[in-house]
């Protein structure tokens, strides 16, 4: 992100550290990379708001889970949603299903009724060409 992009979409660039003091929610939409693995480390989430929401439905890479246990013990962030994990499904005996102020999902954050029936449609067209001799379509090599 540069200053001139982000003013052309209408948004100003901050410094990460600056955007994790100042806002009350942060959600992550980023792909792993060796750049983004951890990007919000015990250093990160230590500056984030009391009353912060972190969500992430993105990747779980992106945070150091055992770090943010601890934020999470410490107050910052405030609350967290999250829908990927290190493991999953998430392990029962995860420490993040001690928290009250943590909503947990089983990797479910995309699921709704048109992306249902995209996935629907997109089956129903596969096996019908593959039971009529037909080449398979959207085939992922």
């Amino acid at each position: 992100m540069t200053p001139e992009r982000a003013a052309a979409h209408g948004a100003l660039a901050v410094t990460l550290e600056e955007l994790l003091t100042t806002s009350k929610v942060v959600s992550l939409h980023l792909v792993p990379t060796p750049a983004t693995h951890h990007l919000l480390d015990a250093r990160h989430l230590a500056l984030m708001r009391p009353d912060s929401l972190l969500v992430n439905t993105s990747r779980s890479a992106l945070i150091a889970t055992g770090a943010l246990v601890s934020a999470l013990e410490q107050g910052r962030p405030g609350f967290a949603a999250l829908d990927v994990f290190d493991v999953e499904p998430l392990p029962q005996d995860s420490p993040l299903r001690q928290f009250n102020n943590v909503l947990l999902t089983p990797h479910l954050g995309f699921v709704a009724e048109p992306v249902f029936a995209r996935f629907a449609s997109g089956v129903s067209e596969c096996l019908t060409a593959w039971l009529t001799g037909q080449p398979l379509v959207r085939v992922l090599a």
